[in-house]
């Protein structure tokens, strides 16, 4: 944890900052059901480095990771770390990678301030060689040509050049025999790798099928070749992707 004086820790982390007799919020610490995540702040400057707040992406991705608790995790462009912040008893062992500094470091804390001593962040690019997990989790960029006309902060659609590509690649290299990845992205991103690649690929998209899509991907490189995309309402009782929703899709 960060300690027994909680405000003694929160200016000794830069998590908060004295202004005159008062405390003033550096970072945003936005609440889990078991946890925080530390995130820049929603008035913070638009910059490179720039850690979003979580958006609906996020929820999507923790809310369809499939139950049950696995020795290893790994959460590649990681962020903030809110799916393993949200779900830490999905693994004895959590690691998360990002290319952004801040991003680990807040990730950190965030860990730090919700008791999950198991997690440990570094930095590292995707593609960067990993030690395989039996879980393994990408909430991906949007790319740049993506959403043209939605109005949404420049951070969350800078791709960098090769980073699908990489993505590709190093996905069915990270997890281990029997494991499984789950990717949410946009649909452009989705469909044209996973179409021709090996084993059991699970698609199920939740935007409505005449604007610019996303979706949430199971995956299990070494499965039985299965390919198939479905698709799901959202609805005020449901309105994240879950583990259900694969199992509906492979029951079609």
């Amino acid at each position: 944890g960060l300690g027994a004086a909680p405000i003694d820790a929160l200016l000794a982390h830069g998590l908060v900052e004295h202004d005159g007799p008062r405390l003033h919020a550096r970072v945003a610490l936005l609440p889990l059901p078991r946890g925080y995540v530390v995130c820049d702040r929603l008035d913070a400057v638009i910059e490179r480095d720039l850690v979003c707040w979580p958006d609906d992406s996020s929820h999507h991705l923790a809310s369809a990771l499939p139950p049950g608790r696995r020795d290893t995790w790994l959460d590649l462009g990681c962020g903030s770390a809110v799916a393993p912040l949200a779900r830490p008893e999905l693994a004895v062992r959590i690691t998360g990678i990002d290319i952004n500094p801040r991003a680990v470091h807040y990730a950190q804390l965030g860990a730090a301030l919700s008791r999950v001593l198991y997690f440990t962040a570094a930095c590292g690019a995707v593609g960067d060689p990993v030690e395989p997990a039996d879980l393994v989790t990408c909430n991906a960029p949007i790319p740049d040509d993506e959403l043209p006309a939605i109005s949404v902060p420049e951070v969350w659609r800078r791709a960098d050049p090769g980073f699908f590509a990489a993505l590709w690649r190093t996905l069915p290299l990270s997890v281990r025999p029997g494991g499984m990845i789950v990717v949410h992205a946009a649909d452009e991103a989705l469909l044209p790798a996973l179409r021709d690649a090996p084993g059991e690929r699970v698609i199920v998209h939740y935007t409505p099928e005449d604007i610019p899509g996303f979706a949430i991907a199971w995956w299990r490189p070494d499965a039985a070749d299965r390919f198939i995309v479905g698709r799901r309402a959202l609805t005020p009782e449901r309105p994240h992707l879950e583990p259900r929703d694969r199992d509906d899709a492979l029951a079609q």
